[in-house]
């Protein structure tokens, strides 16, 4: 039925094209949509490139081809199209935030900043770019940026108790703690559960005397929900140290070295407290073990500045479509920081790219691993699995992967999707929705919610959001 729902949109669209006609713009974006849908970004990226060459006034073909080549990895293609499609639109936000996000991916923040800037110029209440400035700030130790933007994303989100924690953070980075204390304050009347929060609440009272009683009971507020958190042991210990409770604060140090052994500030802080109750022997073990820690942290920073050597390397290598060197540097990335998510997606994007998908999977799953919190991986790992037929296991990335990123477009249309492909056409069309209300003006999803209509036996929405497709594929005028 999709395949003649198309069919029939081309031929309404005036597309009579027999054998030995060449292909259409329409025809390019509709074949560069399907394969887009389907996974396959270098065939999507080819359309997207022959109706670039039919219609290069069209500035959401440049912007799909951009998103289409950062995919793929191949960053420095990806600006050269987005740069293309805002000389066409430059008031498009989109167009502005995937301007950064590419430049975050190129490693240039200065130039991310100016995009992200971009975008709220051109639409000053996007909180996207708010956030994705906080981000970029953060990153390059400008807080005072970091804490203007985050507050700018609350004036528009002020119930956003993540931004609130975030914010709270930063602030308590600044050392400006009573500030600090309040947004901690606020995140804990939304959430009284919040862990961390309570933890951070601890610390900034744990700095002044007269509310050092308040930062014990926030500490075993913190411990209560969530235990395993080795650095609320290590908090709370030390405190305990200061209020004289030395018998308590050791099993505190102990408790912090048992989830984390290598936490060094722990390992130093109770040699130091054992020698001064005057246990010399277990003392001496702990101090050498700190210092044993401290050369090895030393070692592994050196690691560290090899590994970002070797992915930019890496990248340079996969934008040249060198697969196999790119492999092997992304290998050396993993082998220098094993716990560093962005070589094992690399290896996982360049494997799949050479069709041995089961190797894919296992790197992309190792990514997932290390960076849980990633939207990108579980959706990179739902078409994966589709590429193999695992419909089940897909659908279930591609839900982690909305969880994940429940305001990224992408993900939404991800799970429509496999819910077409599954038989659940009323839950495709809702996930289609969302993703076309996210991004309106993306004809990708304008087709897959015409199509999920049509299997429901919506005519009017069907024909509705076939128009919308065809008006945006269009050549402009």
């Amino acid at each position: 039925m999709a395949r003649m729902l198309l069919v029939a949109a081309l031929l309404s669209a005036g597309l009579r094209a027999g054998a030995q006609e060449k292909p259409t713009f329409e025809a390019f974006i509709t074949r560069a949509v399907e394969a887009e849908r389907e996974g396959r970004l270098e065939d999507a990226a080819a359309a997207f490139e022959e109706a670039a060459r039919l219609r290069p006034d069209h500035p959401r073909v440049h912007y799909s081809l951009a998103w289409v080549r950062l995919q793929r990895g191949l960053a420095s293609d990806a600006l050269t199209a987005v740069n293309q499609a805002l000389a066409l639109n430059g008031e498009e936000p989109l167009f502005y935030l995937l301007q950064g996000e590419i430049f975050i991916a190129l490693g240039n923040l200065a130039e991310a900043e100016q995009a992200y800037l971009g975008a709220l110029r051109a639409d000053p209440k996007s909180g996207e770019a708010y956030l994705s400035l906080a981000d970029l700030y953060l990153t390059s130790e400008q807080f005072d940026k970091s804490t203007q933007a985050l507050r700018s994303y609350l004036e528009i989100h002020p119930e956003d108790t993540d931004a609130l924690y975030h914010l709270g953070g930063v602030l308590s980075g600044q050392k400006k703690r009573e500030e600090a204390l309040s947004f901690f304050n606020r995140v804990l009347e939304k959430k009284p559960n919040h862990a961390l929060a309570w933890f951070h609440k601890g610390r900034l009272e744990a700095q002044a005397p007269e509310t050092m009683e308040e930062a014990l009971r926030s500490f075993e507020r913190s411990l209560e929900l969530d235990p395993s958190y080795a650095l609320t042991h290590y908090e709370y210990g030390a405190l305990l140290d200061k209020r004289g409770r030395k018998d308590e604060a050791i099993a505190a140090f102990e408790k912090a070295l048992a989830l984390a052994p290598d936490l060094s500030e722990a390992t130093y802080a109770l040699g130091n407290l054992l020698s001064r109750e005057g246990r010399t022997e277990e003392a001496k073990e702990y101090l050498t073990r700190f210092k044993a820690q401290r050369d090895a942290e030393a070692r592994k920073e050196s690691q560290v500045r090899r590994a970002v050597a070797a992915l930019g390397t890496g990248r340079k290598l996969l934008e040249d479509n060198r697969v196999e060197e790119a492999i092997a540097a992304f290998l050396e990335m993993t082998e220098l920081d094993p716990k560093s998510h962005q070589g094992y997606s690399y290896l996982a994007k360049c494997y799949r790219s050479l069709g041995q998908i089961d190797v894919a999977i296992g790197y992309i799953r190792r990514a997932i691993e290390l960076a849980p919190g990633a939207a990108e991986y579980p959706y990179l790992l739902s078409l994966f699995l589709r590429d193999r037929g695992d419909l089940a296991d897909s659908l279930e990335a591609a839900r982690q992967a909305v969880t994940l990123g429940p305001r990224n477009s992408l993900v939404h249309n991800a799970l429509g999707v496999i819910l077409d492909e599954v038989g659940d056409h009323a839950a495709a069309a809702a996930a289609f929705e969302r993703a076309a209300e996210l991004d309106p003006e993306n004809p990708s999803f304008s087709l897959n919610l015409a199509g999920a209509y049509d299997r429901l036996g919506e005519a009017e929405k069907s024909a509705a959001a076939m128009e919308r497709y065809r008006q945006q594929t269009a050549a402009p005028r």
